[in-house]
């Protein structure tokens, strides 16, 4: 019995020493080294190949956002602002799983330029968070990064991926280059959906447009019923409390600790119809996103690296067509955020500030809610 034993652990730790040395020659996330047997490619779970795209990636600056920030291209970036970009934006990311990120790449990297969308702030712990089980991969340690291809068994199937060994590229279909590492906009699920109204209903059964759809509607309800929430200050000021702090340990704290890097923290532009819904159906809510501007304006000016930019007081926001549903815009408005963050346009001031939240509040208030949820209860009942 001993000896089957010690025949069966033998072998267990042979074959687990072949195919972890294997991962390791073949790195296919690239976090000991460039690719030395296998294909120039990306994966696209970003929240462990941005790990390796800090490791073994030429780059001076980057792009570090959530799906608002996946569709900038770091080549065109890199142009406008002649540095070399790479775009290493986590899908759904809060504040606080960034900064392990952002803190890894100012570690291990002399970086001139941050641009970073001011979304996801909150302060769940990180070990609820999606990039939790990848954690080690963001620490000083390199022994412990053996555990992503000891551990997780799924990344074996890149051993049988474009390398020196087995050159079938059907076996991982994920692969992407570093230009298109993170973008989204190029999949028909989410391209098909931009062009106006009747392209959010056509493609009703979308988890993202139900998500949007129940929103209006109940938006809707509590406008024509009269039932809107009144003003709650305390709720607002918890609210506020919790996304300061999130702010300052997540973010801000990076810019006071790299004066020689500059950060172009923008608010991505939602559409209209988001901003219309909460003013007239959540007014706390819309308070909440206000006084959230506020905070991270004033307490950003007060360092020369840092520049805030909003967009909200723009007119394509009031075009649904530029949206695949009331948050995502069409990577064309990507571009020219790129542009206008180059140009030092839409900049948020203290001096400025007032006067673009009354603008952009008045547009909420008079954005037709009604108008657009009877437009979409008629195509519904013309469908039933």
């Amino acid at each position: 019995m001993k000896r089957y034993l010690l025949i069966f652990l033998a072998t267990w730790l042979v074959t687990t020493s072949i195919l972890v040395g294997a991962g390791i020659i073949i790195d296919p996330y690239r976090i000991f080294h460039p690719p030395w047997v296998r294909d120039d490619y990306f994966l696209q779970n970003t929240r462990i190949q941005a790990s390796g795209v800090i490791n073994h990636v030429e780059f001076d600056s980057i792009i570090l956002g959530t799906s608002m920030a996946a569709n900038f291209s770091p080549d065109e970036a890199s142009k406008l602002f002649k540095e070399e970009f790479v775009n290493i934006s986590l899908d759904g990311s809060s504040q606080s799983e960034r900064a392990i990120v952002l803190e890894h790449a100012l570690k291990n990297r002399k970086i001139s330029k941050v641009i970073y969308s001011l979304d996801g702030f909150g302060k769940a712990p990180i070990d609820s968070r999606p990039i939790a089980p990848y954690t080690y991969l963001y620490d000083d340690s390199l022994i412990n990064d053996i555990h992503i291809y000891s551990y997780d068994v799924s990344n074996l199937k890149y051993l049988f991926c474009q390398n020196i060994f087995y050159s079938e590229r059907s076996s991982c279909p994920e692969t992407r280059s570093l230009e298109t590492l993170t973008e989204w906009a190029s999949n028909k699920d989410h391209s098909m959906r931009f062009g106006g109204l009747d392209k959010w209903l056509s493609a009703k059964n979308n988890g993202q447009i139900k998500e949007a759809l129940i929103e209006i509607a109940n938006s809707i309800e509590k406008i024509e019923t009269g039932t809107i929430p009144p003003s709650e200050p305390l709720k607002i000021q918890a609210a506020l409390e919790e996304r300061s702090e999130s702010f300052n340990d997540y973010l801000l704290k990076f810019v006071i600790d790299h004066p020689e890097t500059d950060f172009y923290l923008f608010f991505p532009p939602y559409s209209r119809l988001r901003y219309a819904i909460w003013k007239q159906s959540d007014p706390n809510a819309f308070q909440v996103y206000v006084e959230t501007l506020r905070m991270v304006v004033n307490e950003t000016s007060k360092y020369p690296n840092v520049i805030i930019y909003g967009f909200d007081d723009q007119s394509f926001l009031d075009d649904l067509a530029n949206y695949k549903d009331t948050s995502h815009y069409s990577p064309e408005y990507n571009s020219r955020i790129l542009t206008w963050i180059k140009n030092g346009e839409h900049q948020l001031t203290p001096k400025n500030l007032e006067n673009y939240i009354s603008a952009i509040t008045s547009k909420a208030e008079h954005y037709s809610v009604i108008d657009i949820g009877h437009e979409i209860k008629k195509y519904m009942d013309s469908d039933a």
